[in-house]
């Protein structure tokens, strides 16, 4: 089955080195806070993942910090395609004890664990888009606050029916956020293929705006011709002033044109052009409308 986008950096993540006993502590917080659910009497926390590469991150992590685990189960969920990886460990209430929001290394890990067992991103080829999945409203506050405070990240907050979501839009910000958990090899992939993005959307605007230009320039110079036309029928080319009279002829046998060009053939600007055909179209709607 092929990977997406974010299990491809989970992937990644999987091999960032831990730091120190708090930092790995932060990181296993993180993981509580997005995928723990805390069983009070058996004093035991059950994590519901989706990820393989997140569910070997925190395996790793629970042998780093000695925590005995009890339990591996692999479910299939509602959807076919996925499937749910629990692991049972003992709770411990030193996991709570580490507060990673004022200290920016116990952050970034702690925001490694959220990504790791509740966050996704979009394949930057189609969208930008990097969201984590929290519950807790307060979490969801002070972790939106950290990324501001320690990283100058705009997050937003959205509320579902039935969770919370974290979310990054700007690409610069997602760039951000994922060289701080410590993602490097995907990001030159990330790289690349944001300024495939940029290239093909200036390649196109410049396109858009030479087809709308040139769209632009047909409907003005059908307009000059139909003025002149009825000028021609209404009141004949011969009464017009001379100067006018000469550029209307002009006109009528070099169709194809440019206002520049039809400058050149009489010795005028560009300026000059535009005045006298906006003349002589200003006499033909005395006669009605010149479309």
């Amino acid at each position: 089955m092929r990977r997406t986008f974010s299990e491809e950096i989970k992937e990644e993540l999987v091999n960032v080195p831990f730091g120190s006993r708090d930092e790995a502590i932060a990181e296993l917080l993180g993981f509580i806070k997005a995928r723990g659910d805390l069983d009070v009497k058996s004093r035991h926390i059950v994590f519901s993942l989706h990820s393989f590469a997140a569910s070997r991150r925190l395996l790793n992590l629970m042998k780093y910090l000695s925590k005995p685990v009890s339990e591996i189960i692999v479910e299939k969920s509602h959807n076919i395609k996925k499937r749910y990886i629990k692991i049972t460990a003992e709770y411990s209430e030193s996991f709570m004890v580490i507060e990673p929001f004022f200290d920016v290394a116990l952050f970034v890990s702690f925001l490694r664990g959220l990504f790791l067992s509740g966050g996704s991103m979009t394949n930057p080829r189609y969208h930008y888009h990097l969201e984590i999945n929290l519950f807790e409203e307060e979490t969801l506050a002070l972790t939106k606050k950290s990324l501001k405070d320690f990283f100058n990240i705009n997050a937003g907050i959205v509320e579902l029916r039935n969770t919370r979501k974290l979310y990054i839009k700007s690409i610069k910000d997602i760039l951000v956020f994922l060289e701080a958990v410590g993602v490097q090899r995907k990001l030159e992939e990330i790289d690349r293929i944001v300024t495939e993005r940029k290239v093909i959307g200036d390649v196109n605007r410049t396109v858009n705006f030479i087809e709308a230009n040139a769209i632009r320039t047909a409907n003005s110079t059908a307009r000059q011709i139909r003025a002149i036309e009825v000028i021609k029928e209404n009141m004949g080319l011969e009464n017009l002033p001379e100067d006018l009279r000469r550029v209307a002829l002009v006109r009528l046998k070099n169709k194809e044109l440019s206002l520049r060009e039809l400058g050149k053939k009489l010795n005028l600007t560009k300026s000059q052009i535009y005045s006298k055909l906006k003349r002589i179209i200003k006499i033909a709607e005395r006669f009605g409308d010149v479309k």
